[in-house]
């Protein structure tokens, strides 16, 4: 003599089949994306630093009425730059695996004035996207760029 339940509780095997395809789509879907993401994201970050470092370099040519260089160094699995003033290194930074300079000049002055020769720096990581850090010879107004 056994009851009968109104209300019968659980899930279905085709709901929880349902639930369980949606999930892997989603996890796919980002499985793919994230690395790309992640590069461009690691890419950004790069060049505003090299953006910011620039930028107090000029800054401190003109506070303290010094010379200062920012030198792009290149190589097969070394790219990395340094901040120098007046041949002393205050800073050396080095670029994250993947992202690398890409047809830059070497080496970028600011005298006690501010003044510097016009440049651009682009950094490129290693899905071919890149990114620029202009600086222009008139005004030294020192912006990015994207690259596309």
């Amino acid at each position: 003599m056994s009851k009968m339940r109104s209300h019968e509780q659980g899930f279905t095997l085709l709901e929880i089949m349902l639930v369980l395809i949606l999930l892997s789509g989603a996890g796919f879907y980002l499985l793919i994306k994230l690395p790309v993401n992640l590069e461009k994201q690691q890419l950004a970050l790069a060049t505003t630093q090299l953006l910011e470092d620039i930028r107090d370099a000029r800054q401190a040519a003109l506070a303290e009425n010094r010379e200062y260089f920012v030198n792009l160094y290149y190589q097969a699995e070394d790219h990395h730059y340094q901040i120098l003033r007046q041949g002393k290194i205050l800073k050396s930074i080095n670029l994250k695996d993947g992202i690398e300079f890409f047809g830059s000049s070497g080496n970028i002055s600011f005298t006690a004035a501010g003044r510097g020769g016009g440049s651009t720096i682009t950094l490129t990581n290693s899905r071919g996207d890149r990114r620029s850090v202009i600086i222009a010879p008139v005004g030294m107004r020192i912006r990015e760029s994207k690259g596309e």
